[in-house]
């Protein structure tokens, strides 16, 4: 199981990005592994490819939630690696297809 860490950049308001943490933060799989990426816009998440699935189907339950048709851009890099996957959510995307692309990328050696 390789892990990494997700970034994500969400072009909305600080109490979007605040309810984009809780709203993450209330996976008991991603507890304890979401924070504010510091002032600005962005939400860090600590993620494996075990967790994954749930990261990915809670982010695109938030963006469902969005009534404007929102998108965010996601950016994942392993543990000691230099390569970054980088993936926008949100609008014709389909979740399996973005998780698909997340487990591959983490899984790689």
């Amino acid at each position: 199981m390789t892990a990494g860490i997700a970034a994500i950049t969400v072009d909305g308001s600080a109490d979007e990005v605040r309810h984009l943490v809780s709203w993450l933060g209330a996976e008991d799989e991603l507890a304890g592994r979401v924070r504010l990426a510091g002032p600005g816009s962005g939400v860090v998440v600590m993620v494996s490819s075990r967790s994954a699935g749930t990261f990915c189907r809670s982010l695109f339950g938030w963006l469902r939630g969005q009534r404007d048709g929102r998108q965010v851009s996601l950016t994942v890099k392993r543990s000691g690696a230099v390569e970054e996957l980088d993936v926008d959510c949100g609008g014709g995307h389909d979740v399996d297809e973005v998780l698909a692309s997340v487990r591959s990328f983490l899984d790689q050696d």
